[in-house]
Order: structure tokens, then C-alpha cells, then sequence
């Protein structure tokens, strides 16, 4: 039952977050270049995203409809058991929120270092990591500025 509940909990959230995302994707400005727009695969993630809540939420209804066991799960119990998933909704939080200001290059390397640390069972080789995730970074730069001529938040330092 508290599987099932959690389930519950976890799709309402992620509804939650799809109807904010889509009110996010809205604002994107179009500029009329062409059939699909920037909105374009946003829309299509977030869709999906929604989509598949929306299953979780059903399968975890139907779930608890059939066990018979009630217990009351607290919110806090939830989130000390989930303490890794609230901790990267919080990073990514945090990393949408700082991006317009310090830019995709310095907010990316910090969200993946920070996300490493969350999530890796262990934090043996800290230094290359933080290598990879750069070398990560400006690869991703080279691609998306460099060849595609895709500019992204350059922030106050760039």
C-alpha cells in the first residue's frame, strides 16, 4: 500500500510539474521560420511526461482500491524515503532558476557536479569527474553554438 500511495503522491507531482512546464513552454517566442518552432520539442516531452502520469496515476488508484490494508503514510516519512528524488527536483530547480543568470556553461557544470554528489553511491574520483562533466559541457557548446549556431543563456559572465 505504501508503494501504491507513493506512486499516487509521485504522479500528482509530476502532473504538477507537466502543467507547469507546458505554461513555461508557452512563452517561448515563435519567430515563424518555419513548421515547427523552438515550442516544439518542449511540448512533445512534456506531453509524453503527462502521458505517462497520467498511467501511474490510474495504475496507482486501481492498486489501492485493491489491497484491503489502509495504513497513513506522513508526507514527511515520504520524503526522507525519497530524499534523492526531492534532492534533484530541487537541483533542477535551482539550475532552471540560476540559468538566465549565470549562464548555461557555469549553471550546467554546477547542476551535474551537484547531481553527482546526490546521486553517486560513492565519491571516489570527484577531480575526473568534474573533468568529464566539463569536457561534457564543451562538447555540447561546440555542437549546439559552433556547428548548429544554436545560442544558448550566455548569463552575466558570458
Amino acid at each position: 500500500m505504501a508503494n501504491a500511495k507513493r506512486d499516487f503522491i509521485n504522479a500528482i507531482i509530476l502532473l504538477a510539474f507537466s502543467g507547469f512546464a507546458y505554461f513555461g513552454s508557452t512563452q517561448i517566442p515563435i519567430q515563424g521560420l518555419g513548421k515547427t518552432e523552438a515550442d516544439f520539442f518542449p511540448t512533445i516531452v512534456i506531453s509524453v511526461l503527462a502521458i505517462l502520469s497520467i498511467c501511474l496515476l490510474i495504475i496507482s488508484m486501481y492498486r489501492m482500491t485493491k489491497e484491503k490494508r489502509m495504513e497513513k503514510v506522513a508526507i514527511r516519512k515520504v520524503i526522507k524515503r525519497n530524499k534523492k528524488v526531492v534532492a534533484t527536483f530541487g537541483l533542477f530547480a535551482g539550475y532552471v532558476f540560476l540559468l538566465p543568470y549565470i549562464g548555461y556553461f557555469i549553471a550546467s557544470v554546477l547542476f551535474l557536479i551537484s547531481l553527482y554528489i546526490v546521486l553517486a553511491p560513492t565519491k571516489n574520483k570527484l577531480g575526473l569527474v568534474i573533468l568529464e562533466m566539463i569536457g561534457l559541457i564543451l562538447l555540447l557548446y561546440v555542437i549546439f553554438q559552433q556547428a548548429l549556431s544554436v545560442f544558448l543563456p550566455p548569463g552575466m559572465f558570458f
